[in-house]
């Protein structure tokens, strides 16, 4: 009797576990949880965080959606493309609405007009928001805030802000060459460009939408400069090589080291936040007063899963690591990591206080959207990503690889 006693109680501490691990979307660790495992290397996919919900599009995903997630890794609504013979060419999710623009798989010249969409997710309205004016003219990316959405268009070299209230669009910088990063918060957008005075080198761009005044980061012009970053409030978040770059063919290597940068834009002032010499250049993220990126040991082709999620807190000055096995983040807000793997290719989110924060959005109806306060189980309506054996596999990693340093926010 006591042998069967002892049986049934080892099965029902096995069961428990079990149901544990299920009910846990462990990534690296308790606080890195699985939003989406799908897709190959040769995937196109992007991600996006808005009011703690996130939106992810893998291009080889069937039939093609952006697919919206609650951040404890539960499939909240899926976002219709047109036909089931278009991909995103760009895509953005702000302030309860998803932007994107679609293009035909058979149209493999883009000899085609594009459309901007706004999709409202609360309504499920979706409208036209800009169509390009001229064959062969694409909208690479987007970036939006409040009532404006800003538009990469041109052959990546013209910046378009539309304006919601009005449905007005207009240029407001046209590159020599490209445009790279750039983003948008409130009444100001960054970008990075080639020298407007045709030096040798890029720069930072900082645009003021209230005076239309466009205005460049003197310490940015350099042929160290990335010309990728981001903006939150007052401050901005860029990155060069800290190395002058060696010559490949003719063309600058930024690739081999770098120098985080932050720019007060109400004091004018530029700081070196972090210098590596042998780390690969990254390009950051900053919400509030954390800047977040990358931080791999070196350059690997092979793979390049290596990386850290490394963050700096403007206010207390302090360094934090989270995350293992990192490729590349996708986004940063609310303090919120929005993050990804190749092998395979994974989204993951990391709390940076540890809590997964709940769904604030004030554009989302509340009747349509219940948050859950643990990870629910699978089902018709609902459909978690997450599976058990994913779950195991990588809890187990995170044991022995995951390091985290508390931070204050």
């Amino acid at each position: 009797m006591k042998q069967w006693i002892d049986h049934a109680l080892l099965l029902g501490i096995t069961i428990s576990i079990t149901l544990l691990l299920i009910s846990i979307p462990c990534g690296a660790a308790s606080t890195d949880i699985l939003i989406e495992k799908s897709g190959t290397v040769m995937s196109w996919t992007d991600a996006h965080i808005d009011n703690n919900l996130v939106a992810t599009y893998v291009s080889t995903n069937s039939p093609p959606a952006v697919r919206v997630y609650f951040m404890n890794g539960t499939l909240y609504k899926s976002v219709p493309l047109s036909n089931d013979n278009v991909d995103l060419d760009s895509f953005r999710f702000s302030d309860g609405w998803v932007y994107f623009t679609e293009h035909n798989r058979d149209d493999a010249t883009y000899w085609q007009n594009e459309t901007v969409y706004q999709y409202t997710l609360a309504t499920g309205e979706r409208k036209v928001l800009y169509t390009t004016p001229g064959f062969g003219e694409r909208v690479t990316k987007i970036a939006a805030s409040g009532d404006h959405v800003v538009l990469l268009g041109g052959n990546d070299n013209r910046v378009i802000l539309y304006t919601l209230s009005t449905g007005e669009s207009r240029t407001i910088f046209t590159a020599r060459n490209s445009v790279y990063g750039f983003a948008i918060d409130g009444d100001r957008i960054m970008w990075g460009s080639e020298r407007v005075d045709k030096g040798s080198g890029r720069e930072i761009h900082v645009y003021t939408i209230s005076t239309g005044t466009d205005s460049i980061i003197p310490e940015s012009k350099s042929e160290k400069t990335l010309g990728y970053g981001d903006i939150s409030g007052q401050n901005m978040a860029w990155v060069m090589s800290a190395k002058d770059p060696a010559s490949v063919n003719g063309v600058p290597d930024l690739s081999v080291s770098y120098d985080m940068k932050l720019t007060n834009l109400v004091s004018g002032r530029t700081q070196s936040v972090e210098r590596s010499d042998t780390a690969p250049i990254t390009s950051p993220f900053i919400s509030g007063d954390t800047i977040a990126w990358v931080k791999k040991p070196n350059v690997d082709y092979n793979n390049s899963d290596i990386g850290t999620i490394r963050t700096y807190n403007i206010t207390t000055g302090t360094f934090g690591n989270f995350a293992a096995n990192v490729d590349a983040i996708s986004d940063l807000d609310n303090g919120v990591v929005l993050w990804s793997r190749l092998e395979p290719v994974s989204f993951w989110v990391t709390p940076l206080s540890g809590k997964i924060p709940e769904v604030t959005s004030p554009a989302l109806s509340q009747t349509a959207i219940q948050v859950p306060t643990t990870v629910q189980k699978t089902t018709t309506s609902q459909k978690s990503p997450v599976n058990l054996i994913v779950i195991v596999s990588a809890f187990t990693a995170g044991i022995a690889g995951y390091t985290a340093l508390k931070k204050k926010r």
